[in-house]
């Protein structure tokens, strides 16, 4: 082994664990022989850091422990061990580790609106992500513009909309969402698998998936997986007939948002959006039109945030 890759490590690792990060070194090597090491030697230093900042930053939430916080405490020490705090701080990038600490500390909000989002005050600037889910029909393709003007004035420099959609129109959706401050940055695929496949008869698609339409006010920073998938046949529409599933949409939140962010639906239906919110310590606004729905939203989530602080 060579003396050079050991002085490449970083200092402070301790003995033991230089120790095992060498031999990791070596075994590429012997593996990889003609393969130049150096880009793994700095893999295995990145390894290293992330490892050290996630003991730094485990030992940050733990400081916020209270006899009733246990249950965030938890969920954000599994957020932590999967890398992604520890890869944002390492950049520099402290807001994930600041909204997790704040919600560890002051706990979850959830705030719902019965009415039109198009007259419910929203501060300016203030939102982190809008997940939603807008009804598909073509009468309603009109919503698609107003809810991109709605997203211009709410997020956050850098937030995302998120907005699924039918397959059937979306060159028209697409041209209604092109609207100054608002940019388009990807489509994501929202995975449907099971049996309980929707059959457009006018188009003779079975469909399985479902566009998520991604736009962003200001430059992306995030680097995202563009495929998320809710368990099969899990089609649930106990709440609402356009429901979508808590399982599909906790995949989608997880992998664009980090705890302690706020996520606003304004087409909250059933409350989907909401549930895999609240189960992700995210904060939570909804806004819903139908009183008969609100109401049955209302009703499921604060039953569900009551069960979260047990």
């Amino acid at each position: 082994m060579k003396h050079s890759e050991n002085t490449l490590l970083p200092p402070e690792i301790v003995l033991e664990e230089r120790r095992d990060l060498l031999q990791r070194i070596e075994r590429y090597r012997k593996r990889y022989p003609e393969r130049d090491v150096s880009s793994y030697i700095e893999r295995v230093k990145k390894d290293a850091q992330i490892k050290e900042v996630k003991q730094v930053l485990i030992a940050r939430a733990q400081s916020l422990h209270t006899p009733g916080n246990q249950p965030c405490i938890d969920y954000a020490m599994r957020c932590i061990q999967q890398g992604r705090y520890a890869e944002e701080y390492l950049k520099g990038n402290t807001y994930p580790l600041d909204k997790m600490l704040h919600y560890l500390q002051e706990g979850g909000h959830l705030v719902l609106h019965h009415g039109d989002f198009r007259e419910i005050s929203v501060a300016e600037n203030s939102i982190d992500w809008i997940i939603t889910d807008p009804p598909y029909p073509y009468k309603y393709l009109d919503l698609y513009r107003d809810l991109a003007l709605f997203a211009r004035r709410v997020l956050r420099p850098g937030g995302g909309l998120l907005a699924m959609a039918g397959q059937s129109y979306l060159p028209e959706i697409f041209q209604r969402m092109a609207v100054e401050g608002l940019k388009y940055n990807w489509t994501l695929c929202y995975l449907t698998p099971g049996g309980q496949s929707p059959q457009l008869w006018q188009r003779k698609v079975n469909t399985f998936w479902k566009p998520v339409l991604w736009f962003t006010k200001g430059e992306n920073q995030r680097w995202v997986g563009d495929v998320v998938k809710s368990n099969v046949n899990d089609n649930d529409k106990a709440y609402h007939f356009w429901g979508q599933s808590v399982s599909g949409m906790s995949d989608l939140i997880q992998k664009v948002s980090f705890m302690g962010e706020t996520i606003l639906d304004p087409f909250m239906g059933g409350g989907t959006t909401g549930a895999a919110c609240l189960l992700h310590r995210r904060h939570f606004i909804g806004i819903e039109v139908e009183k008969a729905v609100f109401d049955t939203a209302a009703e499921r989530l604060g039953q569900l945030q009551q069960a979260l602080k047990k």
